[in-house]
Protein backbone atom coordinates (compact mmCIF):
# COMPACT_ATOMS: atom_id res chain seq x y z
CA UNK A 1 0.00 0.00 0.00
CA UNK A 2 1.37 3.50 -1.02
CA UNK A 3 2.48 6.17 1.75
CA UNK A 4 -0.41 8.27 2.93
CA UNK A 5 -3.08 5.23 1.32
CA UNK A 6 -5.32 3.59 4.12
CA UNK A 7 -7.58 0.35 3.27
CA UNK A 8 -10.49 0.73 1.44
CA UNK A 9 -13.99 0.87 3.68
CA UNK A 10 -17.90 0.46 2.55
CA UNK A 11 -18.57 4.16 2.68
CA UNK A 12 -22.11 3.12 4.22
CA UNK A 13 -20.26 1.62 6.85
CA UNK A 14 -18.89 4.73 8.55
CA UNK A 15 -22.04 6.63 8.32
CA UNK A 16 -23.84 6.60 12.22
CA UNK A 17 -27.03 4.08 12.57
CA UNK A 18 -29.73 5.45 14.25
CA UNK A 19 -31.54 1.73 14.93
CA UNK A 20 -29.88 -2.17 14.34
CA UNK A 21 -26.57 -2.99 12.80
CA UNK A 22 -24.98 -2.22 9.64
CA UNK A 23 -24.57 -6.13 9.08
CA UNK A 24 -28.15 -7.18 9.94
CA UNK A 25 -29.96 -4.02 8.16
CA UNK A 26 -28.02 -5.13 4.57
CA UNK A 27 -29.07 -8.50 4.61
CA UNK A 28 -32.89 -7.90 5.62
CA UNK A 29 -32.64 -5.05 2.69
CA UNK A 30 -30.88 -7.51 0.69
CA UNK A 31 -33.49 -10.34 1.32
CA UNK A 32 -36.42 -7.53 1.07
CA UNK A 33 -35.22 -6.50 -2.20
CA UNK A 34 -34.63 -9.67 -3.54
CA UNK A 35 -38.02 -11.58 -2.50
CA UNK A 36 -40.08 -8.30 -2.95
CA UNK A 37 -39.11 -8.43 -6.60
CA UNK A 38 -39.90 -12.38 -7.07
CA UNK A 39 -42.90 -11.86 -5.57
CA UNK A 40 -44.06 -8.81 -7.86
CA UNK A 41 -43.18 -11.31 -10.72
CA UNK A 42 -45.30 -13.62 -9.57
CA UNK A 43 -48.42 -11.68 -9.29
CA UNK A 44 -51.35 -12.01 -11.64
CA UNK A 45 -54.70 -10.97 -12.08
CA UNK A 46 -55.62 -13.51 -9.51
CA UNK A 47 -52.89 -13.01 -7.24
CA UNK A 48 -52.80 -9.15 -6.69
CA UNK A 49 -52.36 -9.69 -3.16
CA UNK A 50 -48.70 -10.95 -4.47
CA UNK A 51 -47.96 -7.27 -6.11
CA UNK A 52 -49.23 -5.21 -3.16
CA UNK A 53 -46.87 -7.71 -0.83
CA UNK A 54 -44.06 -7.86 -2.96
CA UNK A 55 -43.52 -3.99 -3.68
CA UNK A 56 -44.16 -3.18 -0.19
CA UNK A 57 -41.11 -5.63 0.52
CA UNK A 58 -39.16 -4.17 -2.21
CA UNK A 59 -39.66 -0.73 -0.56
CA UNK A 60 -38.78 -1.88 2.33
CA UNK A 61 -36.10 -3.16 1.31
CA UNK A 62 -34.69 -0.06 0.63
CA UNK A 63 -35.63 2.08 3.66
CA UNK A 64 -34.10 -0.55 5.82
CA UNK A 65 -30.47 -0.97 3.72
CA UNK A 66 -27.73 1.23 5.67
CA UNK A 67 -27.70 4.29 3.63
CA UNK A 68 -28.09 8.03 4.12
CA UNK A 69 -32.17 8.46 4.75
CA UNK A 70 -33.02 10.97 1.69
CA UNK A 71 -31.10 8.71 -0.80
CA UNK A 72 -33.02 5.68 0.83
CA UNK A 73 -36.40 6.96 0.03
CA UNK A 74 -35.76 9.06 -3.35
CA UNK A 75 -35.19 4.86 -4.27
CA UNK A 76 -38.00 3.60 -3.28
CA UNK A 77 -40.78 4.58 -6.14
CA UNK A 78 -38.37 4.27 -9.38
CA UNK A 79 -36.91 0.80 -8.58
CA UNK A 80 -40.53 -0.32 -7.77
CA UNK A 81 -41.60 1.17 -10.97
CA UNK A 82 -38.92 -0.49 -12.12
CA UNK A 83 -39.59 -3.83 -11.13
CA UNK A 84 -43.28 -4.09 -12.13
CA UNK A 85 -41.90 -3.14 -15.35
CA UNK A 86 -41.25 -6.79 -15.91
CA UNK A 87 -45.10 -8.04 -15.84
CA UNK A 88 -44.72 -5.83 -19.24
CA UNK A 89 -42.44 -8.60 -20.69
CA UNK A 90 -38.55 -9.00 -21.21
CA UNK A 91 -38.34 -5.85 -22.46
CA UNK A 92 -39.20 -4.26 -19.26
CA UNK A 93 -35.80 -5.78 -18.27
CA UNK A 94 -33.65 -2.99 -19.26
CA UNK A 95 -35.17 -0.75 -17.05
CA UNK A 96 -33.92 -2.67 -13.78
CA UNK A 97 -30.80 -0.05 -14.69
CA UNK A 98 -32.63 1.99 -12.41
CA UNK A 99 -32.11 -0.21 -9.23
CA UNK A 100 -28.58 -0.45 -10.01
CA UNK A 101 -28.33 2.94 -10.58
CA UNK A 102 -30.26 3.37 -7.09
CA UNK A 103 -27.60 1.05 -5.40
CA UNK A 104 -24.78 2.37 -6.94
CA UNK A 105 -26.02 6.13 -5.46
CA UNK A 106 -27.01 4.67 -2.18
CA UNK A 107 -23.42 2.69 -1.71
CA UNK A 108 -21.65 5.94 -2.01
CA UNK A 109 -19.70 4.58 -5.63
CA UNK A 110 -17.82 6.31 -7.53
CA UNK A 111 -18.86 8.16 -11.02
CA UNK A 112 -16.35 5.61 -13.18
CA UNK A 113 -18.70 2.87 -11.39
CA UNK A 114 -21.82 3.77 -12.63
CA UNK A 115 -20.35 2.35 -16.23
CA UNK A 116 -21.33 -0.95 -15.10
CA UNK A 117 -25.30 0.52 -15.39
CA UNK A 118 -24.55 -0.40 -19.14
CA UNK A 119 -24.64 -4.60 -18.43
CA UNK A 120 -28.43 -4.46 -17.33
CA UNK A 121 -29.33 -2.00 -20.31
CA UNK A 122 -27.54 -4.33 -22.80
CA UNK A 123 -28.96 -7.87 -20.90
CA UNK A 124 -32.05 -6.18 -21.42
CA UNK A 125 -31.65 -5.73 -25.36
CA UNK A 126 -30.47 -9.28 -25.72
CA UNK A 127 -33.61 -10.93 -23.81
CA UNK A 128 -35.72 -8.88 -25.62
CA UNK A 129 -34.80 -10.20 -28.67
CA UNK A 130 -34.14 -14.01 -27.46
CA UNK A 131 -37.22 -14.00 -25.32
CA UNK A 132 -39.79 -12.03 -26.95
CA UNK A 133 -43.08 -13.54 -25.14
CA UNK A 134 -44.23 -13.07 -21.79
CA UNK A 135 -43.88 -16.96 -21.17
CA UNK A 136 -40.73 -16.91 -21.00
CA UNK A 137 -40.97 -14.69 -17.74
CA UNK A 138 -38.67 -16.98 -15.48
CA UNK A 139 -35.59 -17.16 -17.91
CA UNK A 140 -36.07 -13.37 -18.05
CA UNK A 141 -36.39 -12.42 -14.19
CA UNK A 142 -33.21 -15.33 -13.42
CA UNK A 143 -31.01 -13.82 -16.28
CA UNK A 144 -31.77 -10.09 -15.21
CA UNK A 145 -31.44 -10.86 -11.60
CA UNK A 146 -27.45 -12.30 -12.32
CA UNK A 147 -26.80 -9.38 -14.33
CA UNK A 148 -27.81 -6.97 -11.98
CA UNK A 149 -25.55 -9.04 -9.00
CA UNK A 150 -22.87 -9.44 -11.48
CA UNK A 151 -23.30 -5.20 -12.02
CA UNK A 152 -23.35 -4.11 -8.32
CA UNK A 153 -19.87 -6.30 -7.38
CA UNK A 154 -18.73 -4.78 -10.60
CA UNK A 155 -19.04 -1.54 -9.38
CA UNK A 156 -17.97 -2.48 -6.04
CA UNK A 157 -14.77 -3.62 -7.44
CA UNK A 158 -14.43 -0.41 -9.43
CA UNK A 159 -14.78 1.36 -6.47
CA UNK A 160 -12.36 -0.85 -4.06
CA UNK A 161 -9.94 -0.38 -6.84
CA UNK A 162 -9.87 3.64 -6.73
CA UNK A 163 -6.77 4.79 -4.64
CA UNK A 164 -8.01 6.73 -1.48
CA UNK A 165 -5.28 8.77 0.82
CA UNK A 166 -5.41 9.55 4.42
CA UNK A 167 -6.64 13.00 3.99
CA UNK A 168 -10.35 12.01 2.13
CA UNK A 169 -13.55 11.97 4.83
CA UNK A 170 -16.64 10.79 4.25
CA UNK A 171 -19.11 12.86 4.86
CA UNK A 172 -22.22 12.34 7.37
CA UNK A 173 -25.29 13.80 6.75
Amino acid sequence: MAEGAVAWREPARALPLRWGGYRGRYAAAVALLLVGGLLVQAASVYAGYLLVGGLAAHIAGWIVLPARGPRRVAMTLPSALAVGSLLFGSAGSILLVIPLAGWLYLRQRPAIAYLVTVLPVLGGLVLSQLYPQYGHGAIVVAVSTVVLVASAWLGRSIAKSRPISSQSRVKVR
